[in-house]
């Protein structure tokens, strides 16, 4: 499971939100392969207004 994370300005590591085409949120931003999440996150990049640039993709274990 791949999860991709902005740090905070409290310095704390946070899930982004899925967007879909719609423009709907669909929960946290959570891949099965990391070539998903880094295509999400390029995405994602693109999509925001405000350019965002402490993100990352990390790997955790699947529950």
């Amino acid at each position: 499971m791949f999860i991709v994370k902005k740090l905070s300005k409290n310095g704390v590591w946070n899930a982004i939100s899925l967007i879909d085409q719609n423009g709907s949120f669909r929960g946290e931003a959570k891949f099965d392969s990391k070539k998903e999440a880094l295509d999400y996150l390029l995405e994602y990049k693109r999509r925001m207004k405000r350019q965002q640039q402490d993100l990352e993709v990390f790997s955790e274990p699947s529950k």
